[in-house]
């Protein structure tokens, strides 16, 4: 059972993490419980606690009432830096202790508190149970949903003692108050947002999609034949050591030092990781010879209008079918990844091992960097492609970064989707955009043979991926 004791405690600042909404009733305690431990002056932008209201009573659910509208009449670029934007409002809880508030039912309380909330309905509540030592108590917990460019500011729609309808509340830091005229100012800015809209323009400069014969097959089993070369280095390993122990000069092995200290279960996954890594460089590879071949898909985006645009952000959705590479990270020389050591070997004198790699020039650890830019991933079906936001002012036209495209699968043209947003406007505009298919004749034995010569020995298959 949760117990939560009620003495007072020694205040400090709010331990919790605001970095995503309080969703559950295991972060909606914590919360509470977080508040038990602050201060008055944690109080946030995104946070207020009372101690005791009961809205079913006029002070309680004006005192409520207000702080949602504090809430709501926030900017959403500030408000969107807490817990995804929401705000939370606690009720009988404090510092000090969990007091309680009695709990009502849901239809009793919206009609108390829409008397001054009006037509305002992004808010929910709920009352969250806390065993104490002197019983469940119960805290009321309102989650006001974060505010929107376009939306209307949010007044009080009855009179409460000397706040009239009309009165426009805000929350700043640690407390809700009337709107100052700079908050009217900018609320009146985020209303007027909605009649903004993104009237940009995307279009397709050059490019095509590179349509060319499966490599999977080959790379599989250019893998599979590394991945036996290595792992022979076990039994290899296995039975010197056998004819070691069975050696009578087994005592006077002086010349290794520094025996290999890797578990076979640790070999292989060195193995593993390197044959990962070797297949990127396989496909980074081909991505290249493609660079090389076709052109690569570049798009201009084009703002008509007068207005200035900030942080314009284009989407692509192709099919999943299609593998896409930021051109610029295409044309980066390759650093393939170095081999585990020789299983088994072990070296002379400790460091020495990893001292002689240094002067080789090899690296005795490898990271290769996935060719997918992170501005590429495939979801829910789609190759997905989030350009980079550019700023965009009254009829300038911006090259997007140039995209590889290529695929095992023909299609002319291939349909792709595009939509873009900007930080300062709520809507969103999108189009299709036909995208021309190339053919191209490329052999991954070919195009591996001169760097590693693995093509002809460990392939094993014609150029289209076919076994011999």
């Amino acid at each position: 059972m949760l117990e939560v004791h009620l003495e007072r405690r020694t205040t400090m600042t709010l331990d919790f993490n605001a970095d995503e909404p309080v969703v559950g009733l295991a972060r909606q305690r914590e919360l509470i419980r977080a508040v038990l431990g602050a201060s008055s002056a944690d109080e946030t932008r995104w946070l207020e606690w009372k101690s005791q209201h009961d809205v079913s009573k006029s002070a309680g659910a004006f005192a409520v009432s207000k702080a949602i509208l504090g809430f709501a009449n926030r900017m959403p670029d500030v408000a969107e830096q807490w817990a995804g934007g929401h705000a939370y409002l606690l009720v009988g809880v404090d510092e000090e202790a969990i007091h309680g508030v009695p709990p009502h039912d849901v239809e009793k309380v919206d009609g108390w508190l829409g008397r001054y909330l009006g037509d305002f309905s992004r808010y929910g509540f709920t009352y969250v149970p806390m065993d104490t030592d002197a019983g469940r108590r119960h805290v009321m917990l309102v989650d006001i949903s974060p505010p929107r460019w376009g939306d209307l500011i949010h007044p009080l729609h009855k009179e409460y003692e000397n706040f009239r309808p009309g009165a426009i509340f805000h929350r700043y830091a640690g407390k809700t108050e009337p709107a100052r005229p700079a908050e009217i100012y900018a609320l009146t800015e985020r209303a007027r947002r909605a009649t903004k809209r993104v009237n940009v323009e995307v279009t397709m400069t050059s490019g095509a999609v590179a349509v060319l014969a499966p490599t999977d097959v080959a790379r599989k089993r250019i893998t599979n034949s590394l991945r036996e070369s290595l792992l022979d280095q076990l039994e290899t390993a296995a039975e010197r050591r056998k004819a070691a122990a069975s050696s009578p000069f087994a005592g006077l092995q002086l010349h290794v030092l520094v025996p290999d200290s890797r578990t076979p279960e640790q070999f292989r996954q060195e193995v593993d990781e390197y044959l990962r890594d070797f297949d990127l460089a396989m496909q980074q590879t081909m991505a290249q010879r493609v660079a090389e071949a076709t052109r690569p898909l570049t798009l201009k985006l084009t703002n008509p209008g007068e207005d200035n645009l900030t942080q314009v952000q284009v989407v692509l959705s192709l099919p999943d079918t299609i593998s896409a590479h930021v051109t610029d990270e295409v044309e980066e020389e390759i650093d393939w990844p170095t081999q585990p050591p020789k299983y088994g070997e072990g070296s002379t004198l400790p460091g020495i091992a990893g001292y002689a790699r240094g002067m080789l020039g090899v690296q005795p650890s490898y990271q290769l960097p996935f060719p997918d830019s992170t501005d590429i991933e495939q979801q829910d079906g789609h190759t997905i492609i989030r350009f980079a936001p550019v700023d965009l002012r009254p009829h300038e036209k911006v090259t997007l970064d140039p995209i590889t495209l290529y695929s095992s699968q023909d299609a002319d043209p291939f349909i792709s989707e595009w939509r873009a947003t900007a930080t300062n406007v709520s809507s969103k505009t999108q189009g299709s955009l036909p995208i021309p298919a190339q053919r191209l004749e490329l052999d991954l034995r070919a195009v591996l043979r001169p760097l590693f010569g693995v093509g002809d020995a460990s392939a094993g298959e014609d150029g289209d991926g076919s076994e011999r």
